[in-house]
């Protein structure tokens, strides 16, 4: 039945090529049980984008350069013969990425119960998930859509600040800087102050952030000893408990590649629901060097389904210890160059050659808007100095 179907769709666009527009919004060549039809579909749709006109003769021309074997004119002209118009195209067409969908869902649901009691069941639904996930991407269709320019200049352009002034909804920002010089104190006093209502930098009263920190390094013991007195410092400034605003997960280390840690991830967002996430370090995310685009292909689309909620990502990660021209470290993120392009805002702590308690923010990849990051920090001299750990110099 599903074979009739896909001579239906064929067929209908041989009548009218005009119609091939609605059959592609609803199935792809891949969706065809029978691939030389898939190719037949394939190829008309190349024809249809250049001007070609569609018709049996005009098709059957192209069937050997297309490799389909089996298939000729005469089939064309039968098959067309047995559909009265091409009226109804959409219809099979999608009745033609249904079939797909189910014998999809049939072979990933034979290999799961194929799986059980043979491999542990943390794979078996791993390997599950991954098929799942397969089955989407192949079979749902989203289409491409242009707006005209008078329809963008009337949108609504205010900022969605989680942050005002430093971080908005869907905002990437990764931060990086040498071992042991004060980026994980730096991402805590943001997360703080955040959840305070502080502005991190500026210590001006902000609407304040529900924050989610999930920290896969440190210790909730590290947590305690380092933040206790900043809550006291935030009740000089605002009367908001940072304590009731913030969340924070503490775990050994997370494997982001994979959709079972990914879960754990989403439902703690789903159950606090958080304007700002930070996560991090980058390296414990993942089990593996980080070395090639197929390393961070799967973590980085993961974490951009975080993103994608509407939460603002700030994520800490080591720098790499090559240094540039003037014998400095680098401080773009260790690993595969795709991190480099990923973030909106990849900011860098360096100690400053001048003044050993102040760190230059050095971008390392140039912002994509304009936010009120200083260029400056310094740190206190002794314990008591200021109220947090950094402050703007600049």
């Amino acid at each position: 039945m599903s074979l009739d179907v896909e001579r239906v769709v064929i067929a209908s666009l041989l009548l009218d090529g005009r119609r091939m527009r609605e059959a592609t919004q609803q199935c792809t060549p891949r969706d065809f049980a029978d691939s030389r039809l898939g190719t037949i579909y394939s190829g008309m749709a190349r024809m249809v984008a250049r001007g070609e006109p569609i018709d049996q003769i005009t098709v059957s021309s192209h069937l050997a350069d297309w490799g389909v074997r089996g298939v000729d004119m005469v089939d064309l002209f039968s098959w067309t013969s047995q559909v009265p118009h091409a009226g109804n195209v959409s219809f099979y067409a999608e009745q033609v990425r249904r079939n797909a969908m189910q014998r999809a869902l049939m072979t990933a649901a034979k290999r799961m119960e194929d799986s059980v009691g043979q491999e542990p069941p943390d794979r078996v639904l791993e390997q599950a998930m991954e098929d799942l996930r397969g089955i989407r991407e192949d079979h749902i269709i989203d289409e491409l859509r242009a707006v005209p320019l008078v329809e963008v200049l009337h949108t609504d352009a205010e900022y969605d600040w989680a942050i005002k002034g430093l971080l908005e909804r869907r905002d990437r920002v990764m931060i990086t800087g040498p071992e042991g010089f004060g980026k994980s104190t730096l991402v805590r006093q943001m997360a703080i102050t955040a959840a305070a209502g502080i502005h991190p930098f500026r210590e001006y009263p902000i609407d304040p952030a529900r924050v989610l920190v999930i920290d896969a390094e440190n210790t909730e013991k590290q947590w305690a000893r380092e933040t206790a007195k900043w809550a006291n410092s935030a009740e000089t400034i605002t009367s908001e408990d940072p304590s009731e605003n913030m969340q924070l997960a503490c775990v050994r280390r997370l494997d982001l590649s994979k959709d079972i840690d990914l879960g754990q991830v989403h439902r703690l967002i789903d159950e606090h629901r958080p304007d700002v996430l930070f996560i991090g370090p980058l390296y414990r995310l993942i089990p593996r060097a980080i070395n090639s685009d197929d390393d961070a292909a799967p973590l980085l689309a993961n974490l951009d389904t975080i993103r994608d909620r509407g939460i603002a990502l700030v994520i800490e990660a080591h720098a790499g210890h090559a240094t540039n021209p003037k014998g400095e470290r680098d401080l773009r993120p260790r690993g595969s160059a795709a991190l480099l392009g990923w973030p909106e805002f990849g900011i860098g702590l360096r100690r400053n050659a001048k003044n050993p308690l102040h760190a230059d923010l050095v971008r390392w990849r140039g912002d994509r808007d304009q936010r009120g990051w200083p260029a400056k920090l310094g740190r206190a001299q002794k314990q008591g100095d200021q109220r947090w750990p950094w402050r703007p110099v600049d």
